[in-house]
Order: C-alpha cells, then sequence, then structure tokens
C-alpha cells in the first residue's frame, strides 16, 4: 500500500480550515450588517393632506384634502385628522401648504359666525373703554396680550397698582379675530378682553375706584412683570434718592 505523504495531509488540512474560517468571516459580517441595518416597522399616523399645493389665502374644501398615512415622526402635533378635518372646511388658510403633507391646524384660519365661539371655555369678554392714549395709539389689535394697572387718587397723593397681566383682546371696537364678517375698521375706541369671570368682576369694580391704564406687552411674553403699587410720594423719594447719580459734563478748561 502506497504511503500518503504527510506534507499533503498538513497541506489539505490547512485548505480545509482557511475555507471554514472564510464560511465563519462570511457569516459574521452578514450577521453584523443585518443587525445594523434592521429597522422596526415605521408607525405611521393617518393624517390629512392636500391633493396639490395650496396657496395663503385660499379656501379650504374637501375636494382639496385627502387621508394618508404619514410615519409618526413627521407628523406635527397639530396635524389635522380624519375625525375632526370637517371642522376646517370652508376656512381661510393663513400660510401655503405643500401637497401629500400634513395640515397643521395652526395654518388655518378658522372662522366662526358667532363672537361667542372664540371666547376661551371657562371665560367671558368684557369690554373696556379706551382713548388714544390708552390703547396705545390704537395700535392694539385682536390676538395681542395686555397688562391692566389702576391709577387712583386720594387726598392729593396718586396711586397706580397692578390690576391683571397677560389678558388678551378678542376685539378692538367691532373688528374680532376669527370671526366671518367682522369689521376691519382700526379706528376703535374700546378693547373687548378674555377674562376668567372674577376677574371680569374685578375690572367691573376698578372703573369704579380709578382709571385703568393699559401696558402692551410683546408677543410671546407671559412672565409675570412683579410690579408692586406705586404712589406719588414713592416717586419723588426715588426721584430724591437719584438725584445725584446723573451724568456729570465738564465744560470748559485750559487742556
Amino acid at each position: 500500500m502506497a504511503k500518503i505523504n504527510r506534507n499533503f495531509i498538513f497541506l489539505g488540512v490547512a485548505v480545509l480550515l482557511g475555507v471554514l474560517a472564510s464560511l465563519l468571516a462570511v457569516h459574521y459580517v452578514n450577521t453584523q450588517v443585518a443587525k445594523r441595518t434592521h429597522t422596526a416597522p415605521q408607525q405611521t399616523v393617518k393624517v390629512v393632506v392636500p391633493v396639490r399645493d395650496l396657496a395663503k389665502g385660499d379656501t379650504l374644501t374637501a375636494r382639496d384634502v385627502a387621508a394618508r398615512d404619514v410615519p409618526a415622526d413627521f407628523v406635527p402635533a397639530d396635524a389635522v385628522t380624519p375625525s375632526d378635518y370637517h371642522a376646517y372646511l370652508g376656512q381661510v388658510l393663513r400660510a401655503p401648504l405643500q401637497h401629500g403633507a400634513p395640515i397643521p391646524a395652526s395654518a388655518v384660519e378658522r372662522l366662526s359666525d358667532h363672537f361667542s365661539n372664540i371666547i376661551g371655555r371657562g371665560k367671558v369678554a368684557y369690554t373696556i373703554q379706551v382713548d388714544d392714549t390708552n390703547s396705545i395709539s390704537g395700535l392694539i389689535t385682536p390676538g395681542d396680550h395686555i397688562d391692566l394697572m389702576l391709577l387712583t387718587s386720594s387726598n392729593g397723593n396718586d396711586r397706580i397698582r397692578p390690576l391683571l397681566g397677560d389678558v388678551l383682546v378678542l376685539a378692538t371696537g367691532q373688528h374680532a379675530k376669527g370671526v366671518r364678517g367682522a369689521s376691519e375698521d382700526d379706528h376703535y375706541s374700546n378693547l373687548t378682553l378674555e377674562l376668567a369671570p372674577e376677574e371680569a368682576q374685578r375690572i367691573g369694580i376698578a372703573r369704579k375706584v380709578g382709571a385703568l391704564r393699559v401696558m402692551l406687552r410683546r408677543p410671546g411674553s407671559d412672565a409675570p412683570f412683579n410690579l408692586k403699587l406705586l404712589s406719588k410720594a414713592d416717586l419723588l423719594r426715588m426721584q430724591r434718592r437719584g438725584s445725584g447719580s446723573g451724568i456729570q459734563f465738564i465744560i470748559g478748561g485750559n487742556g
């Protein structure tokens, strides 16, 4: 019987081990690639989208929209859904809409046939008289937020104190935002405010006690100003304390 050369045996084993190592390496690489590229099924939400591009000022109709499943990550918090889209039909767009993109409720200017429909739940509308000085020269518009101060006078001592803060203006004169057919006249002599019932009570008494003064807030500013009662005497004392802290002017000299 022919004797098998040991070198051939070693060579065969080495080739076999090499092939096995290659197979193991390919299997490992494929496993790691599968792990890293595997994605869980993406959650979708059914929302209402435009079937064509819509411009600002267009009226939203049933022909303009359709329901579509959209990845949840791309859906705005206030997206219009099939369950509530009827409330937005016939309303005017305050922003353009892109074909196929979810419709945010904030892009639709919802108009009501009744002024009472725009009053917040648990709130009431209350009207106060204003003049040019007390309406920031007539520059207050519906949707602005104001603070109310109360100016009183007793025994020759005037006092001003904070009354209400961050109050929503629903209307200026007959101009009300969100009401169909409301007047667009910029001239007005009253403001209609959205208040809690107890706040309306306070203003009713305050109007008998003294004069209301209005401060207009910057948009998005809702932090309290932490103002306190200020009297005429307090103001004069503050003026006296600060009388020596002005800017010093030096005039002349030999320089």
